[in-house]
């Protein structure tokens, strides 16, 4: 085999390697992120048998961190998998996406398909299809202050993800759970035959910042 056609050997094999690795891509088409509503609640009212008397009010997430947390996610496994990846919506024949509504503390405009079938055919085309879930929940119980209406509640984090091929076929997964986290005061006091709760509570700031830290770790187990 003569030099000229070595080379031109090597330089086909090379194109053919590079063109394969930018032809593989990744979708995120489940990000499933909730928060339990007892870590967002500053201030509730529940009233047993008067459902209309009960209410609570939290800080809601804003669309800048709702928009950072898609991009560094996307980011993330974009690095970890060497190649793109992007959120997958679930599309209508009008144009709209199928996301994540924001209810019992799941965090609204994440991807919500709930098959890899569904995430497969919404879009096609992709290597990698990955599913993702973070819970953010009070771990290791409650720890009382007094015997009264004084607690302390300590937060936690867990992240699962599971990544797959064409073929669904398990390419890679990993989990992670995080625990070193301050404890937060709750004071429940009786009014009125009800309970009215005031409690220190995660901020959307700290939910990302823990998020970041959970997601983080995640990319190098």
């Amino acid at each position: 085999m003569n030099i000229t056609r070595l080379k031109l050997i090597i330089i086909a094999a090379s194109t053919f390697a590079v063109s394969n690795a930018y032809s593989q891509s990744g979708a995120i088409y489940s990000f499933n992120f909730k928060v339990d509503p007892q870590l967002t609640e500053y201030y509730k009212v529940e009233k047993s048998g008067h459902l209309l008397s009960n209410y609570s009010q939290k800080d809601e997430m804003p669309q800048s961190l709702i928009d950072s947390i898609k991009i560094n996610t996307e980011a993330a496994f974009a690095a970890k998998l060497n190649m793109p990846v992007q959120m997958c919506f679930h599309k209508y024949s009008s144009p709209m996406h199928f996301t994540s509504e924001g209810l019992n503390g799941v965090l609204e405009g994440l991807p919500e398909i709930t098959t890899f079938k569904r995430g497969q055919k919404d879009c096609p085309q992709n290597t990698r299809y990955i599913k993702l879930d973070v819970l953010i929940f009070v771990g290791g119980g409650y720890f009382v202050v007094n015997e009264t209406n004084k607690t302390k509640m300590r937060p936690q984090i867990q992240i699962t993800a599971k990544v797959v091929d064409e073929n669904k076929q398990e390419v890679w997964k990993g989990k992670v759970m995080l625990k070193d986290f301050e404890k937060l005061k709750t004071e429940t006091i009786l009014i009125d035959g009800g309970y009215v709760k005031n409690s220190e509570v995660l901020s959307p700031n700290q939910i990302y910042a823990m998020y970041m830290l959970a997601l983080n770790k995640l990319m190098i187990e």
